[in-house]
């Protein structure tokens, strides 16, 4: 599994995961406090490990950060579960690769093919923020006539739209899903196609 440390990497990306470039022994995700051993098991990884090993322990990551996404999105913590989503979606890479090493594309492409879709929605999501400015009248002293009357509303609101903070990590992400794919696809329109069985035409009988 020559490209397991680069897929990791992916999976700890700079300061936007927490200040975490790598995965010490003293980790621990704050965020998912429940994905942190499963981390540390990925970071135990090397590349002479058995795949199946490689699998197991990226999957278990994947699914634990899995959980902590559905947790963060029930309670509305749309920015915890942006941050597990691309976790998840990064282990999901590492998941994969381990799948095609033993001959499980089908599986691989599934798992990438769930992911992507997720992750592409934090390169996409724009906050939308409300910002208020109460007004210290609430009667509007001109009204058309002249006389005083009630301000239609005191308050006046403007949007703030702005990205995820985990939007670069999980365009990176995107890519390495979209190249995994498009390996998969080749390696499956290369392989030779089984050639159908046909019975030898039979020669024709000496006799009329």
């Amino acid at each position: 599994m020559r490209t397991l440390p680069a897929a990791i990497a992916l999976v700890l990306i700079g300061c936007s995961f927490g200040g975490a470039s790598a995965a010490p022994a003293g980790f621990s995700d704050v965020i998912c406090p429940g994905a942190t051993q499963y981390v540390l098991g990925v970071g135990k990884l090397r590349n002479d490990d058995p795949p199946q090993r490689i699998y197991d322990a990226a999957q278990a990551a994947v699914d634990a950060y899995q959980r902590c996404s559905k947790e963060k999105l029930s309670n509305g913590y749309r920015e915890a579960q942006h941050y597990a989503d691309t976790r998840a979606a990064g282990l999901a890479v590492v998941a994969a690769r381990a799948l095609i090493a033993l001959n499980r594309t089908d599986d691989a492409r599934r798992e990438l093919q769930q992911w992507r879709p997720l992750v592409q929605q934090v390169v996409d999501w724009q906050a939308e923020t409300q910002t208020v400015a109460q007004g210290h009248n609430t009667r509007d002293p001109a009204g058309p006539d002249g006389t005083t009357m009630p301000a239609p509303d005191a308050s006046v609101q403007g949007s703030d739209r702005r990205a995820s903070m985990y939007r670069a990590a999980a365009k990176e992400i995107v890519v390495a899903i979209d190249a995994e794919i498009a390996k998969i696809d080749m390696a499956s329109h290369e392989q030779p196609r089984p050639q159908g069985r046909s019975d030898p035409t039979p020669a024709p009988s000496p006799k009329p």
